[in-house]
């Protein structure tokens, strides 16, 4: 009967060590912000740094691979928890760097780079920057590339959220997705989002001789809703009528 509680007890504390070395890698992680040995596929690496980010670097990839960094944020509050969330970085064209970001005090847990896709052949036509009211830039907001993600007003900076094509097709295009009238609508103060080009009428967008763009399937203009000047506020559809919040410089 000892000797069978002595195997138990060692059965137990060599569980518990196993148990534990994860979470002390994990910690280790964390704190130092080292990155880990072992790059992912794809020439990618992704790792804890430090102030509770996740940092995505890729090199060598496909210039046309779309990716960011996302990782699993953890804290307590008041000794209640753990609460956990989900931080996403910029999304990424080819090479380069994605940062998500938890947060001071809060555990970076499982950084990964994960590929949303590829941009699809290049449609034809001038690329550039998009300008509007305030001298603002029409941007996709975070750089993030998933569908139904918000197009707003930024301060100019250069980034590939900001990078457009104005396509031949009529399309406007960044990240290889185009500007899109959220789910088809007509009416005023209707949202415009980024998503999947699929040659509908919601992502036709035509200049118009006084600077504004005109959706020919709603009848309505790209709008900066509102006459914002702060940097996020997404843009709309509202009825044409030539004041400055409708007025948009694109690239030649």
């Amino acid at each position: 009967m000892r000797r069978t509680a002595v195997v138990m007890m060692t059965t137990l504390l060599a569980s518990a060590a196993a148990l534990a070395v994860p979470a002390a890698a994990q910690a280790a992680s964390t704190s130092t912000g080292r990155a880990p040995a072992a790059a992912l596929a794809g020439g990618c690496n992704a790792f804890a740094s430090g102030g509770g980010q996740a940092v995505g670097i890729c090199t060598g990839i496909s210039p046309s691979q779309i990716w960011h960094v996302q990782a699993q944020c953890q804290w307590y509050v008041n000794g209640t928890g753990p609460y956990m969330m989900l931080a996403q970085g910029a999304s990424i064209v080819g090479d380069g760097q994605s940062v998500a970001t938890c947060g001071f005090g809060r555990t970076v847990l499982w950084p990964q780079v994960v590929f949303t896709g590829t941009v699809p052949p290049p449609v034809a036509g001038p690329q550039g920057q998009i300008t509007g009211y305030v001298g603002k830039c029409v941007d996709d907001a975070g750089a993030k590339s998933n569908n139904g993600n918000p197009i707003q007003i930024w301060d100019c900076n250069g980034s590939d959220a900001q990078k457009w094509t104005v396509g031949v097709d009529g399309t406007l295009r960044v990240l290889g997705k185009c500007m899109d009238v959220t789910g088809g609508g007509t009416a005023n103060h209707t949202m415009v989002q980024l998503y999947d080009c699929n040659g509908s009428g919601a992502q036709q967008w035509k200049a118009q001789p006084d600077g504004s763009l005109l959706n020919p399937q709603s009848g309505r203009c790209l709008d900066d809703l509102g006459f914002a000047t702060n940097n996020g506020n997404q843009l709309g559809i509202w009825d044409c009528n030539g004041a400055a919040n409708q007025k948009w410089n694109l690239p030649h």
